[in-house]
Order: C-alpha cells, then structure tokens, then sequence
C-alpha cells in the first residue's frame, strides 16, 4: 500500500513557490538590467520547478544566485532543486542559508525537516518541523506531520539495524534479528525480480521499518485491512515471523515495488501504482474475480481510471479491494498489451512531468480514454 506524505507536500512547495514568485515578477516594473537577468532567471527556475524539470530548476538559480547571493528567492529555489535532486548536502547549504538571510520562511524549515527525515535523522527534523509550527501555528498539516515523526521517533529510537548494500532494516529487540534477516533475503529478491522486469534499480537504499502491530498502527495511522505501507519507507508489522511464508513474500515484493516505482518518479497515479505493486507480488487474478470483473463491466459499472488516481488510503474494506482489482486487472491488461517496457515508458513520461494523460499517450502511443475502452473491452 503506497501513501502520500512528503512528496507531495514538496511539490506542492514547488508550485506555490512558481507561482508567488511569477506573480509578483508581473505586477513589480524594473528597469535595471541587472535585476531585469535575475527576475528572468528566477522566473525560468520556477517554471521548471513547477513542470518537475529539477535539472533545468537547478541550471537557472545557480545563475541566479551568481548575480545576487543575497535575496532568498534564488537560494530557496536552489535548495528545492537540490533537494529533488537527492543533493542533499548542497540542499542544506541553499536552504539554510535562505533562513540566515529570512528567519520567517516556514517552507525552508519544512524542506529542512525532510531532507533530514530522508536521511533517518528523526530528531533532527521534528526540530525542523517544530520551528515551522512555531511560525505558523494554524497550520494544521504542519501539526500533524510533526505528530508524526514524534511518534516515529520515540517508536525508533532504540532500534536494531541491519544494512545490505540495497536496504537498511530497523527493528526493536534481538529477538527479532532472525525475522530482519529473512525479511532483507526476500527484498534482495525482489529487488532482482522487479528490476530485471522494469529495467531499473534504485541508486539509494531503501528504510525498512520492523513493528509490533501496535507500533505500526500507532505510528502509520493505517487502516485495518493495510498488511504494511510504503511512505518513503517501508514499514511492515512483524508479529510471529520466525520463516518466510508465501504471504509474507507478496506483501514485501508489494511494497518493495512501491519503493522502486517511487524512485523512479513519486508522480505516478495510485491505480498505476497499486496495480503494479499487485502485479509484481505474483498471485493471479482468481476465476471469481475475472467473473465479477465481467459482470461489473457488462453492467457498465466500471469507474473511470482518473476516479482511481488519488490514495486508496480513506477507503473502506470493500471499496478498497475493488480498489485494488480495477487497478490489477487494468495494468495486466497494459502490460500483457503493450509489454513492460511501454509501462516503464509511462513512469518515464511521469518522472519527466507530464499528466497521467499525456503520458499514456507518449509511453503507450493511444489516449486514456482508448486506454481505458480496451481494458473494458477486454472483460467484456
């Protein structure tokens, strides 16, 4: 089960931040050239923060900040680039500069908090977050988000850890060493199997977070049908595992996948998400399903893929399995279709900006909609 946490909020970020800064770059008249360069710059980076193009984000505010290291606009964009683009130390040099030069910017502190939060520094960025809920106090987000990794650090902050070149694995107590290492041996499988299939393999480790079922409800908020969730990090509750079991198997190539889609781009619609997580977990789909599949389509009941793009996560039990049957039996069908290597071509279009949409039309050359008539058709 994939859920939304900093990404989007860092996102969000971006596009506020373009569009502030666009705004006012049309309605503030200059006529220095000097100044006339930088707005320009600014405006290009912002512009590209706000398509996803970190690159190209990154290229205009350092030119930006060589003709004027002292306004914070340049540098807080800067920091957001580098930070997109895992360069985490020059990140945190651009953002805390942008604090020395603006103690009231909220945002710089809420980067901060992730960039150290990525980094498995958990003190270090609820004391981040702490200071940006200082600033602004009615922001109830900012609240929550701090409520989270309070929790998450004093859930963490005796942990075991165990680390392969791949994966860091957290779990409390030495009992539970045998169960880490089984659980690292099927995620270095999984690691293999899914990028053999989608051609790619994450350059950074992936956090795996071991709970008792108590820790992993209080921590994740997670509803309860959710076996585990994939946040950034993969956190899995882990009462009685003492050998590796068929179902333990499915739930980490599960969010393994997760993992490795989210590496590729965090931008990627939860119907495409889940149904490649399932996908790769390996269970077909059971005659009874593919029948009610059929029934649902010859009914015309079938929901729309765009009403499947946000988080399964508020759903309850029943709609959440049907959930999560639409969204296996549509990439089954893309991938039987069209092979894996048009579904990576998606992710592709994805990670480089563009819509759900669009990128269908690029990766898979037909429209959503054509998209969607064939999956229907095919159950039909």
């Amino acid at each position: 089960m994939m859920v939304f946490i900093n990404s989007t909020m860092l996102h969000k970020a971006a596009c506020l931040f373009a569009f502030s800064i666009l705004t006012v770059l049309l309605f503030v008249p200059c006529t220095a050239p000097a100044q006339q360069s930088y707005n320009k710059l600014i405006a290009a980076g912002a512009a590209e923060l706000q398509k996803g193009e970190y690159g190209a984000a990154r290229s205009a505010f350092e030119e930006a900040v060589r003709l004027k290291g002292d306004d914070p606009a340049g540098r807080f964009g800067l920091g957001l680039a580098y930070f997109h683009l895992r360069e985490d130390r020059l990140a945190e040099q651009e953002l805390s500069r942008v604090i020395e030069l603006n103690p009231r910017e909220t945002t710089a502190f809420q980067v901060l908090g992730e960039l150290s939060y990525r980094n498995d520094d958990l003190e270090r960025a609820a004391g981040y977050w702490e200071k940006a809920v200082e600033l602004n106090p009615g922001d109830e987000k900012l609240r929550a988000r701090l409520d989270r990794i309070r929790k998450e650090h004093r859930a963490e902050k005796d942990f075991n850890r165990d680390v392969t070149s791949h994966f860091l694995v957290k779990y409390e107590g030495r009992e539970k060493i045998a169960a880490g290492r089984i659980i690292l041996r099927i995620l270095e499988d999984a690691y293999s199997a899914v990028g053999r299939e989608l051609s790619y393999y994450p350059s950074r480790e992936v956090q795996v977070i071991l709970y008792s079922d108590q820790q992993f409800r209080d921590v994740t908020d997670a509803p309860g049908w959710s076996g585990g969730i994939f946040d950034g990090k993969i956190r899995i509750p882990i009462a009685g595992i003492e050998q590796e079991t068929p179902g333990l198997r499915r739930l980490l190539y599960h969010e393994y996948t997760h993992a490795a889609v989210r590496s590729i781009t965090p931008r990627v619609p939860a119907w495409l998400n889940e149904g490649l997580a399932q996908y790769f977990e390996g269970p077909e789909i059971t005659a009874a399903q593919q029948e009610a599949l059929r029934r649902i389509a010859r009914d015309g009941k079938l929901p729309r893929l765009s009403a499947l793009e946000g988080s399964f996560m508020g759903l309850g039990g029943s709609d959440a399995a049907y959930a999560y049957l639409f969204s296996l039996s549509a990439v089954r069908h893309m991938v039987d279709r069209y092979g894996m290597y048009r579904v990576k071509a998606v992710l592709d279009e994805l990670a480089a900006g563009a819509d759900t949409g669009r990128s269908l039309d690029r990766g898979l050359l037909l429209s959503y909609e054509d998209f969607e008539r064939g999956w229907k058709r095919s159950l039909e």
